[in-house]
């Protein structure tokens, strides 16, 4: 009986040893695999929102851009089609990429309109790949764009009014070089906006585009018959006593250390410059709807002290050193008189503006704003909406202003343009209403 029970014994240990080495066996492939788990999700490429964003939308042609958060080795993209993969797309890298760009033409892939099952593989490596499911939208048809009415002679120095009909829902806007303008939607696929006929940009012609929501695009150029305009030009000779009274208390602390020619040019061209863009920006946040009603309101009992597009030449010591152009109207009445608002619209900006002094900028929608410089005193806040007439500040001396006037700016999208054309109920009515409810 000894015997046998050493026995037992020592198959009980022998069975116990290779339930332990299966255990740890077992253990460290449950390890290995989460390694490898681990290795994939955490060094695996991922793209960004983004780029998937663009992608899951397929045009007639266009130009990817995928950005990584890792460089990748290879990218493979398919389409699923019952059940099966199409190649569309492949590219194999000798060097890592994180940043690639690559073209797909729907038609010469084969794509169909409609919508797509996608199938995007990017790889770092082994261990190191994710893949995609996309839901793309295929449309390879562009949008028909159809001019319906516009301003039939505008001015330069003036405002252009157009409306179109597209097809299909679309970004439309106009460009004239770098400047982009948009057009809003206003019913029944139709458009309209309000653009600025440049006086910087004599010359350049102006594209009307329609884009649709995969990028599709028709364009189209607008051929303008321009009526040309004179403007007055200015002598005006500066000297210190200008400067020190005028200038350097604009300036404060920002004048210390500056000549008077350097304060003086600081002021009309740096200051003058920045404040252009801010108005600018400003400009590029409109309401798309219509909240203005027919010709604006000039300065009451105000007689016209500088018009619209005046050149100024200044002249310090006998030599011309600098030189502005006027963008809007000067009105002038009694001292500190009362400003109504020249149209119904929202108050969009209320404060300091550089050589505006204080200002007051209203949008009344479409792009269109009006602006109100040299203020003595502000009576609006911002986001107010505002009635056509209501009091909203008092003329003044602010900014880079000699005497108590009221700066008058017609604002559209971004850019000052003549206000003489938006007092005239006539021209209000023939070139910009007539426009807006043309079918």
């Amino acid at each position: 009986m000894k015997y046998r029970y050493r026995l037992e014994e020592k198959s009980e240990r022998r069975l116990g040893f290779v339930r332990l080495i299966r255990r740890l066996a077992i253990f460290a492939l449950f390890f290995i695999a989460f390694y490898l788990l681990f290795l994939s999700l955490g060094l695996s490429p991922q793209v960004s929102e983004e780029s998937l964003r663009d992608l899951s939308l397929i045009p007639l042609e266009k130009t990817y851009h995928l950005k990584l958060n890792r460089p990748i080795k290879e990218i493979k993209l398919y389409i699923e089609e019952k059940d099966q993969k199409k190649e569309i797309y492949k590219a194999v890298f000798l060097e890592p990429q994180q940043e690639l760009s690559f073209k797909l033409k729907a038609k010469d892939i084969g794509l169909k309109d409609g919508e797509a099952n996608l199938l995007l593989e990017v790889s770092s490596g082994i261990f190191r790949s994710r893949t995609y499911h996309l839901k793309a939208l295929v449309d390879t048809v562009p949008p028909k764009l159809d001019v319906i009415s516009y301003t039939p002679y505008p001015s330069l120095g003036g405002t252009f009014a157009l409306k179109v009909k597209v097809g299909e829902e679309a970004q439309v806007y106009v460009v004239q070089r770098e400047h982009r303008y948009n057009l809003y939607p206003v019913g029944e696929g139709y458009y309209f906006g309000l653009f600025p006929i440049r006086l910087d940009k004599e010359g350049i012609p102006f594209i009307l585009y329609a884009t649709d929501k995969v990028g599709n695009s028709t364009s189209q150029g607008l051929k303008l018959n321009i009526k040309q305009v004179s403007f007055k030009e200015d002598k005006i000779n500066i000297d210190d006593n200008f400067i020190n009274r005028a200038v350097y208390p604009l300036l404060k602390d920002e004048g210390k250390g500056l000549t008077p020619l350097e304060a003086f040019k600081r002021v009309n061209e740096v200051w003058r410059s920045g404040d252009v863009k801010k108005v600018e920006e400003i400009g590029k946040r409109s309401e798309p709807r219509v909240l203005w009603e027919g010709a604006f309101l000039q300065l009451p009992n105000s007689k016209v002290f500088a018009t619209y597009g005046d050149i100024r030449h200044y002249y310090y010591n006998g030599e011309k050193v600098s030189e502005s152009r006027h963008m809007g109207f000067d009105f002038a009445s009694v001292e500190r008189a009362p400003v109504p608002a020249s149209n119904s619209g929202v108050v969009v900006f209320t404060g300091s503006l550089g050589i505006y002094g204080n200002t007051i900028i209203i949008d009344h929608g479409m792009g269109l704003m009006s602006l109100y410089g040299h203020l003595s005193e502000i009576s609006v806040k911002e986001g107010q909406f505002v009635k056509k007439g209501e009091i909203i500040g008092r003329t003044g001396n602010t900014g880079f202003a000699l005497g108590d006037h009221l700066h008058f700016g017609i604002v559209v999208q971004g850019y000052e343009v003549n206000p003489i054309e938006w007092l005239d109920p006539k021209w209000v009515k023939n070139s910009i209403i007539s426009v807006f409810e043309a079918r």
